[in-house]
């Protein structure tokens, strides 16, 4: 299964993996998500969420994702960006079409070989009605940023909780408008750098250093440019 996820990542740009988690550690993520994120409606975003949320360290290493990053970005590779928590709540507007980090500094075209690898827990039921990510599948090929009118060969990627979106940084992507009434949704979002890469200093929260110590050591090594000194 892995081959085919890999190769579906380099041609299209992006695969998900399903049923990664089971429903318990589903449940009990999205809830420790939002009694750290109190903001009522919209989007609304937590960085720096393993400080917060510790149980995202089983996340960081899961072994599906592990071999996926490895095969795509070499070793050693690196987390980015501790974790954040993405909540599209009920009547949130969709979000800009873009690439990710550090293609805004990149000179067009861009290089062929991915210099970020994100990916997008299913902490919910990701739809089409709640604001489930969307992308331009094969868009990471193009050598450029998007431009005004590329959303229109967008897709959208649904998903069952506990699966995970797994994409090339450069494939141009958004979050879709919530137009459900009830129905929120929630993702977690670990982001791997190769080792070329190196992480602005400001850019995220970093792990503090007493609850970095208490990670096994492939997390620490993964955590290596983004913890306290």
């Amino acid at each position: 299964m892995t081959a085919s996820l890999i190769a579906q990542l380099e041609i299209e740009g992006y695969c998900v993996v399903s049923n990664a988690l089971e429903a318990g550690a589903v449940t009990r993520l999205d809830r420790a998500a939002r009694r750290q994120m109190t903001q009522d409606g919209g989007y609304v975003k937590l960085e720096g969420a393993l400080n917060h949320v510790p149980e995202l360290a089983d996340l960081c290493i899961h072994s599906d994702v592990v071999q996926i990053a490895e095969a795509v970005l070499g070793s050693p590779y690196y987390l980015a960006n501790n974790a954040a928590f993405m909540w599209c709540q009920p009547g949130a507007s969709a979000g800009g079409i873009h690439a990710d980090w550090p293609l805004s500094s990149v000179p067009e075209p861009f290089p062929p070989w991915p210099m970020l690898l994100q990916t997008m827990w299913m902490l919910t039921d990701f739809t089409e009605d709640n604001g489930a990510t969307r992308v331009v599948p094969g868009s990471h090929l193009s050598g450029r940023a998007p431009r005004e009118g590329d959303e229109s060969a967008e897709i959208t990627v649904t998903g069952d909780s506990g699966s995970v979106l797994i994409w090339n940084g450069a494939l141009w992507h958004r979050n879709g408008p919530n137009t459900s009434a009830t129905q929120h949704r929630m993702g977690a979002n670990i982001a791997y750098i190769p080792e070329f890469i190196h992480r602005p200093p400001d850019a995220w929260p970093l792990i503090n250093r007493p609850l970095f110590d208490t990670f096994p050591q492939q997390l620490q090594s993964l955590l290596a440019r983004s913890v306290e000194e």
